[in-house]
């Protein structure tokens, strides 16, 4: 049973963070945007999805299969995974997965991991999506915050700033209390579940329009959460970059219902932690990648014609001024995409594409989001 300090240290949470305005300005959230419907549609065979490219990373065990995941997780008696981690994350590495998933409805289409600068400032998102491209955001998410800042308010679909409007006591996680908190104007039936995962660092599982209760689905998932700190092992390494770049964000995308559906990419910038969210987005480098798929219909969103021939394989390049963008299609059975905005050196793109140390099983490379 909570006591009545610690509900009430939770809701005086709760309204700070509802009336905290956002720090991302409306012109760095529509850049960034930008830059992904970009990248989505130059790699192909690739739906909504986006990942992780770590240089150098180092296999863990459990972590990477190339086996197909189970969405399902632990079974309802299982024993709860930790729901926290021994402290508040102080700065959020994009190349390190810090939660995933244990049980998770059975209707999930698509999971989804990121680390790093997100659109609304550093922290750690792990998503499963039961709707499809097309229709309105359904599905679980999980939010990570680094120390000493809050969980923020809901998004509307219809643009709308939701208010704050009360709480009630949730499930004991993590040794603590945690909260469900209310937000005005639900397109969809939701819950918003919150607890501290370690002192000073908040948690929020938010559920929105999946079949079921929504806060009895919020607790399920919060209890099942599998918390660490592992390297996100990739086929993929990339050596030689300028050290004057850092990686800021990390992020991988999968239908877990088909094993050759996923793409990942890390996005580099020169600007330092501190800056402004724009400022570090301003001018960056990314590398992804995706399972080839050889796409002959022209009206195919995925369909590019290649425009030049690199080391043997078909590629398209463009740019102009130092700004370039590459996609090298069948590199052992994937597609690699470079985009670059004045960042590289001599040579840029093709150089750094040359550099480049694609594992033998690149092809059936496939992230666990799942425990």
């Amino acid at each position: 049973m909570l006591n009545e300090r610690e509900l009430t240290d939770l809701m005086h949470a709760e309204v700070d963070s509802a009336e905290r305005p956002s720090d991302v300005l409306d012109v760095d959230r529509a850049m960034a945007t930008g830059r992904r419907r970009r990248r989505y549609s130059r790699v192909a065979g690739a739906a909504l999805a986006i990942g992780v490219l770590v240089a150098g990373a180092a296999v863990v065990p459990g972590l990477l299969t190339t086996d197909q995941p189970s969405v399902g997780g632990p079974a309802a008696g299982g024993p709860p995974a930790a729901t926290g981690l021994p402290a508040a994350l102080t700065t959020v590495d994009p190349g390190v997965v810090y939660v995933r998933f244990g049980w998770l409805p059975d209707e999930v289409r698509t999971l989804q991991y990121q680390s790093g600068l997100l659109l609304s400032g550093p922290g750690v998102y792990l998503g499963a999506a039961v709707s499809s491209a097309r229709d309105q955001w359904r599905g679980v998410s999980v939010n990570l915050y680094p120390e000493g800042i809050g969980p923020r308010s809901p998004q509307r679909d219809s643009g709308v700033q939701p208010t704050y409007t009360g709480g009630r006591p949730g499930p004991v996680l993590n040794g603590g209390p945690s909260t469900f908190a209310t937000y005005s104007d639900p397109d969809q039936p939701e819950a918003i579940l919150r607890w501290r995962y370690a002192p000073d660092g908040w948690a929020q599982v938010q559920v929105r329009g999946v079949a079921g209760d929504p806060a009895e689905t919020a607790e399920r998932v919060a209890r099942t959460l599998a918390f660490g700190h592992e390297v996100m092992p990739m086929p993929v390494t990339v050596p030689g970059l300028p050290e004057s770049l850092r990686p800021i964000t990390g992020n991988v995308t999968l239908d877990p219902r088909e094993p050759k559906s996923w793409n990942a990419y890390t996005t580099w910038s020169p600007e330092p932690s501190e800056a402004d969210p724009g400022q570090q987005r301003a001018r960056t480098l990314t590398v992804g990648f995706a399972p080839y798929r050889q796409v002959n219909d022209p009206m195919d969103k995925a369909y590019v014609d290649p425009n030049i021939t690199l080391d043997g394989h078909p590629a398209r390049f463009g740019g102009q001024d130092g700004v370039e963008s590459l996609i090298v299609y069948d590199v052992d059975g994937i597609t690699v995409s470079i985009d670059d905005d004045g960042l590289l050196p001599a040579g840029g793109t093709r150089a750094l594409f040359g550099k480049l140390d694609v594992g033998p099983d690149a092809a059936r490379w496939l992230p666990h989001l799942t425990r």
